[in-house]
């Protein structure tokens, strides 16, 4: 329960496009003071294009090498 000791935390919302700019979803994220360069979404990633917009990036997972 938020106070003056326990401030309630601050949001910052978030809009997530594709790759050719058409809108996918919106919502807020906790208020880390700056915008994160890059969201998660499910098996999606979007990366920073403005303060608060997101578009889709193509992405690769490099598996982590066991024997080098």
């Amino acid at each position: 329960m938020p106070n003056a000791q326990y401030p309630a935390p601050s949001h910052m919302k978030i809009t997530l496009k594709t790759a050719t700019g058409d809108f996918v979803y919106e919502t807020k994220i906790l208020s880390l003071h700056k915008y994160p360069e890059v969201i998660l979404w499910g098996k999606r990633v979007f990366t920073v294009f403005a303060p608060g917009v997101y578009w889709e990036a193509f992405f690769y997972v490099v598996p982590e090498a066991v024997d080098q």
